[in-house]
């Protein structure tokens, strides 16, 4: 990256910062305090006057930090297995609200601002931009909580100054989303712009065509997510959109880099900033070490670090020291002795057994060694026998993330949110044609994996890596599904997402994990039950109470939204 370059995505980092504190009085409607009329601003900046400009490049950020944040060690990092936490979280995917209701809500209101200025001003790149950004924000709440204030979110509806919004059907959420992604594929589609600022355009600084593509991938996406709850619907959707302009080069990736410097502008979890434990908690899971091991992927490489100081179960009088466990020159030793009677080596298969057995795990991988999903009733920082730990400290028996995710100084071509990519949308492209809706399944999936490469540095891998045991071509769905897990790394709402909607990969909770599956969706937010009571009991009623959601069968992380009811899938 050029410094140029550089200096004017910081610029934009900090007008988005600043936008953010003229914007939230703006547009925030206390739902406590009885207020009826929005805030004057002290600032000046009256909202019937601001542009959208602006306004988009907040709504951009906000959207990009935030889904990032989540799917590398929040939540859905966590649901899609890319990582576990060792320290302040025991990963039980005991789910509460999350953070999404809130985020999301917040930038949809600034988003609305920035729509009806665009209307008013007759600026259909600003319209159809817009519709995207909503189309993303909403979609996201639709996909966690199941029905949701959609029509009279951002207008509210005034009751004694407290806005208590109806709330929509998840299915219809889904076909408004469809809808307005339509409607912005069309305005975007056009030739005559105006008043297109390039530096507040964070995303495609300023180009319709790429927004377009951006649309119709979305569209491509959503559809697919009906695929099986209504999948007459999902492939009338699909068929049309793959007749349309999509995401197929790396050039129209959705993304935003990490530019560093501060806090905000860098990766998740970089201990440069705070405690040096933001970094050092998050670990690589063994879900995902195991199955890039499996398959010799070398994305391993740049994504995680090696072990610091690798274990082998060695006889009883090779152990250094003549005890049952010695370190000698960067290598850690083990009695065989104690294998079965204090010990069990790690294996994906048998590693539950073990602990309810009442035996301590040991992992022998020499390179990586991934943390286990639930697998501790505490913080597990004291995984593969590292007596000595502590909370947030250095564990050097488990690999920690690169240190490039460390993240300083600028963040160079691999840290980026990655929000729709060009791999996605070849795998999904692959799903349709496995699913007899297009054509070239094997074609798109093999490109899908190039372009993950690619983006990670690793082209020069494609040539050995496509022919490898498991990654060759077998026109299986579990394969497509495997190989876009591993390419959505750090976007784990659409790896869990996909997850809940095949049961693919065949993930598993874990030992530990507050049931024996992994949960549907999020709670909704106390504020709800509290000020828009009535309206979440109709939202939170349409739930279907399943076996595992007997505590709290209306409003339970294991209850079924419409989206799997009445489905095998994903348990």
């Amino acid at each position: 990256m050029n410094k140029s370059k550089k200096n004017i995505k910081i610029m934009n980092f900090i007008k988005n910062f600043i936008s953010i504190l003229l914007l939230i009085p703006l547009v925030l409607v206390s739902c406590d305090s009885g207020l009826v009329e929005i805030n004057e601003n002290p600032n000046g900046v009256v909202p019937s006057e601001s542009h959208p400009n602006l306004l988009i490049s907040t709504v951009m950020t906000g959207l990009a930090t935030s889904t990032t944040s989540r799917g590398f060690a929040g939540d859905t990092g966590v649901g899609a297995q890319y990582t576990q936490r060792d320290s302040w979280s025991d990963n039980k995917y005991d789910w509460g609200t999350g953070s999404i209701w809130s985020t999301n809500y917040n930038l949809l209101r600034t988003n609305k601002l920035a729509n009806d200025r665009a209307v008013e001003l007759g600026l259909e790149f600003h319209e159809g931009v817009t519709l995207v950004l909503k189309s993303m924000l909403f979609g996201a709440l639709a996909d966690y909580y199941g029905d949701i204030p959609y029509t009279e979110a951002t207008t509210g509806n005034q009751i004694d100054g407290t806005s208590r919004p109806a709330y929509d059907t998840q299915q219809e959420v889904y076909m408004g989303v469809i809808a307005d992604l339509e409607r912005a594929s069309t305005l975007l589609s056009g030739t005559i712009f105006t008043d297109i600022d390039p530096n507040q355009d964070v995303f495609y600084h300023g180009d319709p065509e790429k927004w377009e593509r951006l649309a119709n991938s979305l569209l491509l996406r959503y559809y697919m997510r009906l695929s099986e709850k209504d999948p007459s619907t999902a492939q009338d959707g699909v068929v049309a959109t793959l007749a349309k302009q999509l995401i197929v080069s790396a050039d129209d990736d959705c993304i935003l880099a990490y530019v560093g410097g501060t806090e905000n502008q860098s990766w998740p979890n970089s201990g440069q900033f705070g405690s040096a434990s933001d970094f050092y908690r998050v670990k690589p899971c063994s879900t995902l070490t195991d199955k890039l091991d499996e398959l010799s992927d070398p994305r391993m490489n740049i994504w995680f670090a090696p072990v610091e100081i690798p274990t082998i179960v060695v006889p009883a009088a090779e152990v250094p020291g003549g005890g049952d466990i010695g370190e000698l020159d960067g290598v850690r030793y083990i009695s065989d002795a104690t294998i079965g009677v204090d010990y069990a080596i790690y294996s994906a298969s048998t590693y539950a057994a073990d602990l309810e057995a009442g035996l301590k795990l040991v992992d022998t991988n020499p390179v990586y060694v991934g943390l286990p999903v639930a697998v501790s009733s505490i913080d597990p920082f004291e995984y593969n026998l590292n007596f000595e730990g502590a909370r947030g400290g250095k564990n050097p028996y488990v690999s920690k993330m690169n240190d490039i995710f460390n993240q300083k100084e600028d963040g160079g071509e691999f840290l980026k949110a990655r929000l729709m990519s060009a791999a996605e949308v070849h795998f999904l492209m692959a799903e349709a044609a496995q699913r007899n809706w297009g054509s070239d399944t094997q074609g798109h999936y093999e490109m899908g994996i190039q372009a993950s490469l690619d983006a990670w540095g690793m082209g020069d891998e494609y040539t050995d890596y496509i022919d490898n045991v498991g990654v060759a071509f077998d026109g299986s769905l579990a394969q497509i599904m495997e190989q876009k897990w591993i390419a959505n790394m750090f976007n784990g709402d659409q790896a869990y997402l996909d997850w809940r909607r095949t049961g693919l990969p065949a993930f598993v909770a874990g030992p530990f994990a507050r049931e024996d599956v992994m949960p549907l969706r999020f709670i909704y937010p106390a504020d709800e039950i509290n000020i828009n009571g009535d309206n979440y009991n109709i939202g939170a009623s349409t739930l279907v109470e399943t076996s595992y959601s007997t505590t709290d069968p209306n409003d339970s992380p294991y209850a079924r939204p419409w989206i799997v009811q009445e489905l095998s899938s994903p348990w």
